[in-house]
């Protein structure tokens, strides 16, 4: 038991040192939130990162749904999604489809945002990803 607190410890003091502003930016894992608001505990040698709740609720607890500038959630696709835009454990389409929280909120190359999204491409670029043709709404 002492092992494995003194391990969960070591992790924390970790991610407080290594941990950039980039990354704290917008979603702040470190402080204020922690990996608890999202997670249900910390991962200990394999064991996966379980999520608390659906990500949806977790993250519409502070982002609003619009559905004019996100994709739909919840649905399974009838295309073809590529690897590094993963589907939820049920083949659906979530928001960490297309964003990835953990990463830099900032392209230490271009100094822009990345909206914490898998690719570099936005807008219409980022919906090619999966959408050959995109629907007349756009």
């Amino acid at each position: 038991m002492h092992s494995r607190y003194s391990r969960v410890m070591l992790l924390m003091i970790l991610l407080l040192v290594f941990a950039t502003p980039e990354m704290a930016a917008g979603h702040n894992f470190i402080g204020k939130v922690g990996c608890f608001e999202c997670h249900e505990k910390l991962p200990l040698g394999k064991t996966a990162l379980l999520l608390r709740t659906n990500i949806e609720k977790i993250c519409v607890r502070c982002h609003k749904l619009e559905k004019r500038l996100s994709h739909p959630v919840g649905m399974v696709p009838k295309v073809i999604v590529p690897v590094d835009l993963p589907l939820d454990k049920e083949g659906r389409v979530s928001c960490i489809t297309c964003h990835d929280v953990h990463m830099s909120a900032v392209n230490k190359l271009t100094g822009k945002k990345t909206h914490y999204l898998r690719r570099i491409l936005k807008g219409k670029k980022f919906c090619y990803a999966c959408h050959l043709k995109l629907p007349s709404k756009f």
